[in-house]
């Protein structure tokens, strides 16, 4: 019985510090990275508002060879959407919700996560356009403490999938617009 006791004693303990800590964390977390690519603007955006082009470029699709992916909605662009379930079964949507050649935002939602906003940005720069992509959102009350390890979880994986689309842009022979 006394050990019960001395269970139960730091299992509240335990739940009040963890409780405690949340209070002070901000439930936002914003992670975001840049890349400058040697190419205009304008194909970066086709390569980027096209998800049917993301599996030439983003860490995802070549780090998880069997990923199944579907794709609804409008060809490319505002509208677009793709859904997809890893190799652990984890399934998650993507839609384009904006996009013009200054950037683009996208909704993202997994299975057992708040919904997320990515967003991305084309800058026009001397030797062609500064990339930015990033993801923001915000967790319930229990998960704020994972806001903590966002950017070292997400950040590496962004600026992989950024250095994989700088390679695909800058193999890209220059063209005009349609």
């Amino acid at each position: 019985m006394k050990a019960l006791v001395q269970i139960l004693k730091w299992a509240l303990i335990t739940l009040l510090a963890f409780t405690s800590f949340n209070l002070f964390i901000s439930p936002e977390y914003k992670v975001e990275r840049s890349v400058e690519i040697n190419v205009p603007a304008y194909i970066v955006y086709e390569q980027v508002t096209d998800l049917y082009q993301w599996e030439n470029w983003s860490f995802w699709w070549k780090n998880d060879t069997s990923m199944i992916t579907h794709y609804s909605g409008a060809k490319r662009g505002l509208g677009a959407k793709m859904d997809w379930i890893d190799s652990d079964g984890l399934k998650g949507a993507l839609e384009i919700t904006s996009c013009s050649l200054d950037g683009m935002e996208t909704q993202l939602n997994f299975d057992s996560f708040p919904v997320a906003y990515g967003f991305w940005k084309f800058d026009t720069i001397n030797r062609g356009t500064k990339v930015t992509w990033g993801i923001k959102g915000e967790m319930s009350f229990y998960s704020r403490f994972m806001t903590l390890f966002f950017d070292k979880m997400a950040g590496p994986d962004f600026d992989k999938g950024l250095a994989g689309l700088k390679l695909v842009c800058e193999s890209i022979q220059e063209r005009k617009i349609d």
